[in-house]
């Protein structure tokens, strides 16, 4: 009985040391390709969680906490288009309280401050690099990249973001595809074919196919409510780590079957789907203080009857099971 005691003990001071205490909560600034990329981290840490207030926004993670000894799996969080770093910040400390460090770049050029890409083929490209630029970035912090477990990363990414962290597993978008998806199903998805502008995706000059934007790195993704008109035959040709593909079966701005069960479908036995019947396209954003809803329109709005909150403990549970799955801590 005593030696069972004392196995009980050490495991739980294991599982205790490797989730910690509470979440802590800081912002780093990333290099990207001569930008900066505004970053949020979210990790474990052994101080109690606190509340913290950024801007508009509240949250149960404590300011500048020291991040505790870890090794921790690494995920990235790819907002979509016109998004921020804070837009999935409850995604966020639920994967800081399972034992992960979570980063959450505001992606330059495609995001509410800055949209000078958004709706260019060129997007398509940056979106992918910046992600990379934030592994880089982590994983040689003096504090952080010693904590992080180079095998244990992973990446999720809601609608442009779905897209940005498919092509980092190695997903090739055809922008000509999309081309000839816009001009034979406008009608059926026009919010998403309504998203190009002159010079962007509707570009008759466009290259065939992107070049390749994976990072080998990233052993795990999820994509929910993913931009997936982009890929066509052969796209995840070169993807070999699993993926998660969520689909919101209420969603208007992406319609299917063109995004989320096309990438399924392209994939294979390397993805699961998963279909959450009465979501709509932003139930995946973390919900928005009352105050702003008004400004922030479609984004921050639920239809009548839909708890956006008891979705969220849904999905990120599920994500969070995926990531546990797929990426085993030693």
């Amino acid at each position: 009985m005593k030696l069972l005691a004392i196995f009980a003990i050490a495991v739980a001071f294991s599982v205790g040391s490797a989730r910690a205490e509470g979440v802590g909560f800081r912002d780093v600034l990333v290099e990207a390709g001569g930008e900066r990329l505004r970053t949020a981290l979210w990790y474990p840490t052994e101080a109690a969680s606190e509340r913290t207030t950024v801007g508009p926004f509240t949250m149960n993670a404590t300011r500048d906490a020291s991040p505790g000894a870890g090794p921790y799996g690494l995920v990235l969080i790819s907002h979509g288009t016109g998004g921020g770093r804070l837009n999935h910040r409850e995604t966020a400390i639920r994967l800081a309280e399972g034992g992960y460090i979570v980063a959450a770049p505001e992606h330059a050029g495609d995001s509410w401050r800055d949209g000078t890409y958004s709706g260019t083929a060129e997007n398509w490209r940056r979106r992918p690099r910046q992600l990379s630029a934030v592994l880089d970035r982590l994983i040689g912090d003096a504090e952080l990249g010693p904590r992080i477990d180079p095998a244990r990363i992973g990446a999720i990414g809601h609608s442009a973001g779905g897209y940005s962290v498919l092509a980092l597993v190695g997903g090739r978008a055809d922008l000509t595809s999309l081309l000839h998806h816009c001009t034979r199903h406008r009608d059926e998805d026009p919010q998403f074919c309504a998203y190009g502008r002159p010079g962007g995706q509707d570009d008759t000059a466009l290259p065939s196919a992107m070049p390749s934007l994976s990072d080998p790195r990233v052993g795990a993704v999820a994509a929910v409510a993913p931009v997936g008109a982009l890929f066509g035959e052969g796209a995840f040709a070169d993807v070999t780590v699993p993926a998660q593909i969520h689909r919101l079966a209420e969603d208007r701005v992406l319609r299917e079957p063109w995004h989320a069960e096309n990438i399924a479908a392209l994939l294979g036995d390397r993805a699961r789907l998963i279909v959450h019947p009465a979501a709509h396209h932003f139930a995946f954003i973390t919900p928005f203080p009352d105050a702003m809803v008004d400004g922030v329109g479609a984004p921050a709005r639920d239809p009548a009857g839909f708890d956006r909150r008891a979705f969220l403990a849904e999905i990120d549970g599920q994500i969070l099971d995926f990531l546990d799955g797929t990426l085993p801590a030693p």
